[in-house]
């Protein structure tokens, strides 16, 4: 059985080096609201298998200036 990366919330890089080590190959896709500005620091919000041993990382950018409602 293979063990699905436990990555959300984490930084790209971090989220990355855990998705290699348990041996899968990543694809990177970024999502952002319309009005969103591409700054700050991305974060995995999602992971998608897609065969045994790829899979998609789906991050976003960090907005810690807006909040919520």
């Amino acid at each position: 059985m293979t063990v699905i990366p436990d990555i959300i919330g984490l930084p790209l890089d971090k989220a990355l080096e855990i998705c290699k080590n348990l041996g899968y190959e990543v694809d990177i896709k970024i999502t952002r609201p319309v009005k969103a500005r591409q700054e700050g620091a991305l974060r995995a919000v999602r992971f998608d298998k897609v065969s045994k041993y790829r899979g998609v990382v789906t991050v976003v950018f960090e907005d810690t200036g807006r909040g919520g409602g």
